[in-house]
């Protein structure tokens, strides 16, 4: 059941497949890593959390696009999304298992072979420094960042 915001903190909503317990399968945690703009989501949030916003002037894609990925993401348990207010944050789950760990592992370390990723990433970085498209957002990345460990 969705909690609504009260405008002052952030509203956790849960991912994973709807009803599920288990989990996405195999199957499903290898077509996240099939599509190209999902590894470019991906990759941005292993340095912290983003809003919708953000990941769509970052990747420069349209919004529906970018809301379609994260919405999959979600469904398959490799992001977590947090509303503030009228705006939503997305960050990466904690690896439920070990492929999940290990998949995130291998896309650390082939991202410089993706197209577009070093653009991403420099423009990532402008975002974060200025506190990104929604107010109070620079508080917040440093809040969820806390909160995870890092």
């Amino acid at each position: 059941m969705r909690s609504e915001s009260d405008g002052k903190r952030p509203v956790r909503r849960p991912s994973g497949p709807r009803g599920s317990t288990v989990g996405p399968g195999v199957d499903a945690m290898f077509r996240v890593f099939a599509d190209h703009n999902r590894l470019r989501i991906l990759r941005l949030l292993q340095d912290g959390p983003l809003c919708v916003g953000d990941l769509v002037d970052i990747l420069r894609a349209p919004q529906p696009t970018v809301s379609r990925h994260l919405a999959y993401l979600r469904r398959t348990g490799f992001v977590d999304a947090r509303q503030h207010g009228l705006w939503m944050f997305y960050e990466l789950t904690a690896p439920r298992n070990a492929l999940h760990d290990k998949l995130l592992e291998c896309l650390a370390v082939s991202a410089a072979r993706l197209p577009k990723v070093k653009g991403d990433r420099l423009r990532a970085r402008q975002v974060r420094r200025s506190g990104g498209c929604c107010p109070e957002g620079r508080r917040l990345m440093v809040q969820f960042q806390r909160e995870r460990g890092g």
